[in-house]
């Protein structure tokens, strides 16, 4: 049944303001515009577009670590939509996210197989295989990242971190960070990685998979400093370049012709890294060598983190 006049009226004025929390990652407001998106859905049985906005709220759940809300709500969706649907794929994809973050790897199995068995979904090869080349590469960073988690990790102070910062910059090339990155990747993090690439990447016919990089080649330190580091813009991104952050807004005065101190922004990345719980000092000191060396404009422009609901077209 179609929305009246009305409801579409009342959902005009919802969406954007649902968005909005969205965009903001504001967990408390964005599940009280979605409640009244859902009961005026309900009203009309319109359960399709009620399981997109679902969706949305659950990846947002994801986010902000509310991995049992999400997990039961994409279970729902999944029940709800039908099969062979984008819905359904979505909900799939972000529910093999849930379990890749809270490590249970197996769980995930079998989802990340029903996303990669996709072509009654996105039926165009070349979409197709863009999709499956996007959604493994986020598997990867999603176990690479949450892996590195630790309880009770070590917290560093911004003057930790300087010391060595600047040597590095000054003396490594950008290969050899990514490789000083991936060479201090505890080595379960580097196995679940390769489990998982590797069980993603089995699921495609031999000649998509043979023009993707290998597991084995994913191991190597430089590889896998790669997908670490891509890994850490869910968690460091918005800290340094949200136009509203401290360290964002220092950094334009800087361009315009004030004095930036890049303490500031070794500062952000390194609290950011401490609330992720990432207890390694030689991943943050690296990982920040390497935005530095980047420069935070080209960072901000090639690292930022898309959601999986982002990449639906309108």
């Amino acid at each position: 049944m179609k929305l009246n006049d009305t409801q579409k009226n009342r959902l005009k004025k919802l969406k954007p303001q649902f968005e909005n929390a969205i965009r903001e990652k504001n967990f408390t407001n964005a599940l009280v515009i979605f409640k009244d998106i859902q009961e005026l859905l309900l009203q009309n049985n319109n359960k399709t577009l009620l399981a997109r906005y679902k969706n949305w709220i659950y990846e947002l759940a994801l986010d902000v670590e509310e991995y049992s809300f999400a997990e039961r709500g994409l279970i729902g969706v999944r029940k709800d939509v039908k099969f062979n649907t984008r819905l359904y794929l979505e909900a799939t994809a972000l529910l093999a996210i849930c379990y890749l973050r809270i490590l249970k790897v197996e769980n995930a199995k079998p989802l990340i197989k029903e996303v990669l068995n996709n072509s009654e979904v996105i039926k165009t090869e070349r979409t197709r295989k863009i999709f499956n080349k996007e959604i493994i590469q986020r598997f990867d960073e999603e176990i690479a990242l949450f892996s590195l988690k630790e309880k009770n990790a070590k917290q560093f102070g911004v003057e930790e971190i300087e010391t060595d910062i600047g040597f590095l910059v000054a003396t490594k090339t950008e290969s050899e960070l990514f490789g000083m990155l991936g060479k201090s990747v505890p080595l379960n993090t580097k196995n679940l990685l390769y489990e998982v690439d590797s069980f993603a990447k089995n699921q495609l016919p031999y000649t998509e998979r043979k023009l993707l990089q290998t597991s084995d080649e994913l191991m190597k330190d430089e590889e896998a400093g790669k997908t670490v580091f891509k890994s850490f813009k869910r968690t460091i991104y918005n800290s340094i370049c949200d136009q509203k952050s401290q360290v964002y807004k220092m950094w334009n005065e800087k361009i315009v012709g004030a004095v930036f101190d890049i303490k500031y922004l070794i500062g952000a990345i390194t609290l950011a890294l401490n609330n992720a719980s990432i207890g390694i000092k030689a991943l943050i000191v690296t990982a920040a060598a390497i935005v530095i060396r980047f420069g935070l404009d080209v960072y901000c422009e090639h690292y930022k983190p898309k959601g999986l609901m982002e990449t639906r077209k309108e």
